[in-house]
């Protein structure tokens, strides 16, 4: 996974793109770290690069949702392929994350 925070919709955000899994957690972690969730606790993150998502980091963005609920806010993920918004419904994410 790689990431790099940018402009999405015309807010800040953050790109995410190539395989998503456990291997990311400690990239994943930096990540949250570098995120100002008092400032920005709407979250939006681009996934249209994203090819692939393992449990693991289903399970990651189950942190992302709680992070932005606890501040405030929550995910808005755009422009996501369809097998990871499937991917991300069937672990019920859809709950925390709205998909545009």
């Amino acid at each position: 996974m790689e990431y790099a925070f940018t402009t999405v919709d015309g807010c800040d955000g953050i790109l995410l793109s190539g395989r998503c899994t456990y291997e990311d957690g400690n990239r994943f972690h930096d990540m949250l770290r570098d995120w100002d969730f008092v400032a920005n606790p709407v979250v939006r993150i681009d996934l249209r690069f994203v090819t692939f998502i393992d449990s693991a980091a289903i399970g990651m963005m189950f942190i992302l949702a709680n992070r932005c609920r606890e501040a405030g806010g929550h995910i808005v993920a755009t422009d996501a392929p369809p097998h990871i918004v499937r991917a991300l419904r069937r672990a019920t994410l859809d709950r925390y994350i709205e998909f545009r």
